[in-house]
C-alpha cells in the first residue's frame, strides 16, 4: 500500500516497517506508521489473506501497548487502522473488538485491480454482534384450570412465538402456594431481548405497510431507546394473538415485568416449577435458578432491581456491576453518581469485594401511596457493602429524604398527567413516568440521599477520591414524616392507586391483613 491517500486523505507517512521493542516478548514491526491531519499517530496494519487476518486483532492489542510504552502517548493520541483483502475471518472478531477497545479503531477492505494491486479501500462497518443473555422487561402470565391444560397451552404459545420470529424464550410452569389460587397452574413467559433493529425487521415481515406505520407512530413518542425496545418486544408477538388466546382456554391472563416477577417468584411463593426452554435456553449451562433470578432482574438485567456481587480485582465483574448500576439508576442521577463514586472508592482503597442490592422503580407516587400503609416494597433504596477483610465491612444506604415542605397533589396531576389521574397509569404502562419522576419528587420535597451506617446510626456522606467524608448537614425528614405532615394530600394519592390499580390494591390488602393477623 504505497499511496496513503487510498486509505485516508491527509495522512503523512512517518515510517514503513516501524520497529517497536518489546521487553516482555516478541518485538513488533508496524506495517505503516503515519500521522493524520490532526497530528495523531496512525498505526496501519495490512492483511492480505484470511490466514493472516486471524492474527490482526492480537497484533493491534500488542502494538497499542508497545506504542504507549515507547512514546508515552495517551489513548487519545493514536488511532489503529486495520486493512484486509479478505474479511470472512475478521468481521465478527473486529466487531466484538470495536465495542471494547479503549482507543479509536477503524477498518477498511482493500479492493485490488485486475493486476492484483490495491485500487481503493472501502470502509468496513461493524456488524451487530450477539447480545448477552438478557430478558426483555415485558413479561406475560396465563392461568389455567389444570397442569395438563397449561402443558397443552405451552405448546401453542411456543408455536405462536416461533412463528412471530422469536427464537429464545422460556415458559415457566408453576403452581402458587397462595391458597386462594393454589388450584390453578400458571405459565410465565419471557423472551431474550433483541435489538430495536431486530424487532423492527420481524415486524416488517409480519405487518402490512399501514400497520407497521401505526407501530412506528406508536413508539415515536418514547424518548429512550430502551422504552422503544420494550414496547417492540410486546408488539412483535401481538399479531395473531387473538386467535391464539381463543385456543388457550386460560382462565385469566395479565402483563408482567421484573418487579412483579420478584413477588411472583418470591421465596416459597411457587411450587412444582418447571421451565419449558426454547432456542438457546435449551442448555445445561443455564440453570433453572439462574433463569428465575434473571426474570426478577437481580443480576443486572432489570432496570428496576439489582442484586449483584463483584470482586474488586476482577475488571469484567466491576465493569458488569458498573453497567448494571447505570441501567438501574438511569433516571436517578444522584444515586447513580454516588454508587459509581463508591465503586471507585472501593478500588482505590484496596477493598476485596463489593455487593449491592438496589431497587429503583422511579415511581415516587406509588412509593408514597405504599408507605401510607407502612408498606416499604415500592420505596426506592439501595444498600452497598464494601468487604475489606473477613470481619471488616462498610455499608452505605440510599434513602429518600424529605425537606419538610407542604405538598399538593392536584398540581402534580395537572402538570404531568393533563389533569387526569388515570393519565399516570397510561404513562406507567409505557414507562413514560420514569423520565419525570425526579421532577415529581422535587414537587413533593423529596430527594435522594446517601448515608453510611456508623456506630451511632446513619451519617450523611459524600465520596471524594479515596476518602468518604461526613457531610455536616443534619438528616431531615423521610417519606413517613411527609405522610404524617400531609395526610389529606397523601390520601388523594392513595385513593388513585386503590381505585385504579388492581395489583397495588391486592398487595396492600394482603400486607394489611398479614399485619392484622400475624401467624
Amino acid at each position: 500500500m504505497q499511496r496513503l491517500e487510498l486509505i485516508e486523505p491527509g495522512l503523512q507517512l512517518v515510517q514503513r516497517e516501524h520497529y517497536l521493542r518489546n521487553e516482555h516478548g516478541a518485538s513488533g514491526f508496524l506495517d505503516i506508521l503515519a500521522r493524520d491531519s490532526k497530528g495523531r499517530l496512525v498505526v496501519i496494519e495490512i492483511k492480505k489473506t484470511d490466514a493472516a487476518a486471524r492474527e490482526a486483532l492480537q497484533e493491534l492489542f500488542k502494538y497499542a501497548a508497545l506504542l504507549r510504552s515507547k512514546y508515552l502517548v495517551r489513548e487519545l493520541d493514536y488511532r489503529l487502522v486495520i486493512l484486509a483483502v479478505e474479511w470472512h475471518e475478521l468481521l465478527v472478531p473486529y466487531s466484538e473488538f470495536l465495542q471494547r477497545a479503549s482507543y479509536e479503531v477503524s477498518a477498511g477492505k482493500v479492493i485490488l485491480d485486475s493486476s492484483g494491486l490495491p485500487e481503493r479501500t472501502e470502509a468496513v462497518e461493524p456488524i451487530e454482534t450477539s447480545k448477552q443473555r438478557k430478558f426483555s422487561t415485558r413479561h406475560f402470565l396465563w392461568a389455567f384450570q389444570s397442569q395438563s391444560a397449561a402443558d397443552l397451552a405451552a405448546e401453542n404459545i411456543a408455536d405462536h412465538m416461533q412463528a412471530s420470529g422469536l427464537r429464545d424464550f422460556v415458559l415457566v410452569r408453576s403452581r402458587p402456594t397462595d391458597a386462594r389460587i393454589s388450584d390453578k397452574t400458571f405459565l410465565y413467559f419471557a423472551q431474550q431481548e433483541l435489538s430495536l433493529n431486530e424487532y423492527q425487521a420481524l415486524l416488517r415481515r409480519r405487518l402490512g405497510e399501514e400497520e407497521y406505520q401505526e407501530y412506528v407512530d406508536g413508539i415515536s413518542g418514547l424518548v429512550e431507546e430502551e422504552d422503544r425496545i420494550s414496547e417492540s418486544a410486546d408488539q412483535v408477538w401481538l399479531p395473531g394473538y387473538d386467535a391464539l388466546y381463543g385456543s388457550l382456554h386460560c382462565t385469566d391472563s395479565e402483563i408482567s415485568h421484573p418487579e412483579k416477577a420478584g413477588r411472583w417468584f418470591g421465596e416459597g411463593k411457587q411450587a412444582e416449577v418447571h421451565i419449558f426452554r426454547h432456542g438457546r435456553f435449551v442448555t445445561d449451562f443455564i440453570s433453572d435458578e439462574a433463569i428465575v433470578s434473571e426474570l426478577i432482574g437481580h443480576q443486572g438485567t432489570s432496570d428496576i432491581h439489582l442484586r449483584m456481587d463483584a470482586k474488586v480485582s476482577s475488571g469484567p465483574q466491576m465493569s458488569a456491576l458498573s453497567a448494571a448500576i447505570e441501567n438501574v439508576c438511569f433516571y436517578s442521577p444522584t444515586w447513580r453518581g454516588a454508587l459509581k463514586d463508591l465503586l471507585m472508592y472501593a478500588q482505590r482503597t484496596g477493598a476485596a469485594s463489593v455487593s449491592i442490592a438496589a431497587f429503583c422503580n422511579d415511581d415516587v407516587l406509588r412509593a408514597v401511596a405504599g408507605m401510607a400503609f407502612e408498606y416499604p416494597g415500592f420505596a426506592p433504596t439501595f444498600r452497598l457493602t464494601i468487604q475489606r477483610g473477613e470481619n471488616q465491612t462498610e455499608q452505605f444506604i440510599g434513602l429518600l429524604e424529605w425537606d419538610g415542605s407542604s405538598i399538593a397533589f392536584e398540581p402534580i396531576v395537572r402538570n404531568y398527567f393533563d389533569g387526569d389521574p388515570f393519565g399516570y397509569f397510561m404513562a406507567h404502562h409505557f414507562g413514560g413516568h420514569r423520565s419525570f419522576d425526579q421532577d415529581i419528587m422535587r414537587d413533593l420535597g423529596l430527594s435522594q440521599a446517601v448515608f453510611r451506617e456508623g456506630p451511632d446510626g446513619p451519617e450523611r456522606v459524600r465520596v471524594q477520591g479515596a476518602a468518604v467524608l461526613t457531610a455536616p448537614q443534619e438528616i431531615r425528614g423521610s417519606i413517613p414524616s411527609l405522610i404524617d405532615a400531609n395526610a389529606e394530600e397523601v390520601k388523594k394519592i392513595v385513593d388513585v392507586f386503590m381505585n385504579h390499580d388492581e395489583g397495588f390494591r391486592r398487595i396492600i390488602t394482603d400486607w394489611v391483613n398479614r399485619a392484622a393477623n400475624p401467624e
